[in-house]
């Protein structure tokens, strides 16, 4: 299956494979930068020689094509280097939350089975905490130094043919409701990805994207590709900080920063500096932003939101608003047609609220499959349809994303969207960041709980707090039980992890009692 597309974008879906994509950029402008992490600089050159050792040292170590490999490492340059040897021998690259502890974290080993585990050695210690047989894996920790995957030069790496649809990725879902699932991501999925970052967030020439996401997340793993596709340079850090932000953006140059996750509220929460001033950022993209932190954003730090949708099953990005403010996610990707859809899988009049489906117009844009779950993949599948379990609605030609389909809770006979909620919850001036659950209800169906992360806990009054939303929520939305809390667990890419959230109330205010529940 194919479609009309612009030369451009049929050649990057249809043609080189990475590999190709280094090898080339490399010998025609080698000497262009492809990034800097902590002022240390690496061209596309440079890169394609450490990728070639890498491989070298990586097949001294046994690896083959197809092998699992597991990576649990913070965000440096010869992790960059890694995530490259690994995609051109199509070994299958697992990248691993770094802030995944206990069962989580060994779920996810369990789940992909590696034949090889690569870990910082400050992770060591929660590997060792895991039940005896979690994993099989050869470990090899790494910090600092000379990588073992740089020391094999006298092994002969011979790399496999690529091919567009192999798969040279198991990427975790972030799992914000129940166990993380492994997406299969191939080759063409890669490189559609950083395609769609490109149409996210129209780059020029020159332009600095600055990246503080990890690479266990698809919102990082697809910058890495954009320096193949543009003439653009990465500014990446290991972490996000809230309170370095800013004077990192500067240093870097960057022009481009992403917003997934919710970055940008935290950015607004925090008093103004001679480094925000500063900045010459130019676009923000990502997803996940309000109308008022979009118009905040915009305003303060003087920058263009680029807002889009996806996941990781479809390539990441599907859909992109570039047209401002009102334009909700966007409009479908050139090589994507996505439509909502009713709970028999019928499309919904324009306005009507149905699940966001989509399809690629080129083969293999979705993934092949959960790793070792084929009833979840079915279950995502509707004949051509690739089911995202969101809520959406189309307005004029442009997606409005609603909130997710499980993300939702019955309150006295009525649903209630937990992101509807949320979203005006955040609105209020000393609400920093939001959760809202379900909890049973002695009548049936659920109450709702809602926790907080407030600016200032001691003058906070939850009692106020609720009747607040009674003015801007309808009678059946008004949280119940509120629970203050210093921070929320979360995902790689920031997004709050509810299942790890307690459905208690001996630990809220009750809003029926006025007073902390017994």
């Amino acid at each position: 299956m194919t479609t009309e597309l612009a030369p451009r974008y049929l050649a990057v879906l249809t043609g080189a494979t990475i590999p190709e994509l280094l090898a080339a950029a490399a010998a025609e402008r080698g000497e262009a930068p492809y990034a800097d992490f902590a002022g240390e600089p690496v061209t596309l050159s440079a890169l394609a020689e450490a990728v070639a050792d890498a491989q070298r040292g990586l097949a001294a170590l046994g690896v083959h094509r197809g092998d699992r490999v597991a990576v649990m490492l913070p965000n440096h340059l010869e992790h960059v280097v890694l995530v490259h040897a690994l995609v051109g021998m199509r070994a299958v690259w697992v990248p691993v939350n770094t802030r995944l502890r206990g069962e989580p974290l060994a779920h996810v080993l369990t789940d992909c089975d590696p034949s090889l585990l690569i870990i910082d050695p400050r992770y060591a210690a929660e590997l060792a905490a895991l039940p005896r047989g979690t994993t099989q894996a050869w470990v090899v920790e790494y910090g600092t130094g000379i990588a073992p995957w740089r020391q094999g030069d006298a092994v002969r790496s011979v790399l496999p043919r690529p091919d567009g649809d192999d798969v040279v990725s198991i990427m975790y879902t972030s799992g914000t409701t129940g166990p993380a699932k492994g997406v299969q991501v191939t080759d063409r999925m890669l490189r559609a990805a950083a395609l769609g970052t490109e149409a996210a967030s129209t780059p020029r020439d020159g332009d600095v994207f600055f990246l503080w996401e990890p690479l266990c997340h698809i919102g990082g793993a697809q910058v890495l590709l954009l320096p193949l596709l543009r003439r653009v340079r990465l500014a990446f850090v290991e972490r996000f900080s809230a309170s370095a932000f800013w004077s990192q953006v500067v240093a870097a140059g960057a022009t481009h920063i992403h917003h997934l996750g919710g970055i940008l509220p935290m950015l607004l929460s925090r008093p103004r500096t001679e480094s925000e001033r500063r900045n010459v950022v130019r676009v923000s993209w990502g997803g996940g932003m309000t109308s008022e932190a979009w118009r905040e954003a915009e305003t303060r730090f003087g920058l263009r939101v680029r807002e889009c949708y996806g996941m990781t099953e479809a390539s990441s990005i599907s859909t992109a608003n570039v047209a401002g403010l009102g334009g909700g996610i966007g409009r479908a990707l050139p090589w994507f047609d996505v439509e909502v859809h009713d709970e028999h899988g019928r499309p919904v009049p324009d306005g009507e609220i149905g699940e966001i489906v989509l399809r690629p117009l080129v083969d293999g844009l979705v993934t092949p499959g959960y790793f070792r779950n084929d009833e979840a993949t079915a279950r995502s599948r509707r004949g051509p349809w690739w089911r995202t379990g969101d809520r959406g609605r189309f307005t004029g030609g442009a997606l409005h994303f609603i909130g997710r389909l499980t993300d939702s809770l019955r309150h006295r006979g009525e649903n209630v969207s937990a992101w509807e909620v949320e979203t005006i919850v955040n609105t209020h001036p000393a609400v920093a960041e939001s959760a809202v659950v379900g909890v049973p209800a002695p009548e049936g169906d659920e109450d709702i709980k809602v926790f907080v992360a407030v600016t200032d806990p001691a003058t906070f009054d939850p009692a106020e707090f609720v009747a607040w939303c009674g003015q801007r929520l309808a009678r059946f939305q008004v949280p119940r039980y509120v629970a203050v809390v210093d921070d929320f667990p979360k995902t790689p890419s920031l997004r709050i992890q509810k299942s790890l959230l307690s459905r208690e109330t001996s630990d809220a205010f009750d809003a029926r009692r006025r007073m902390p529940s017994p």
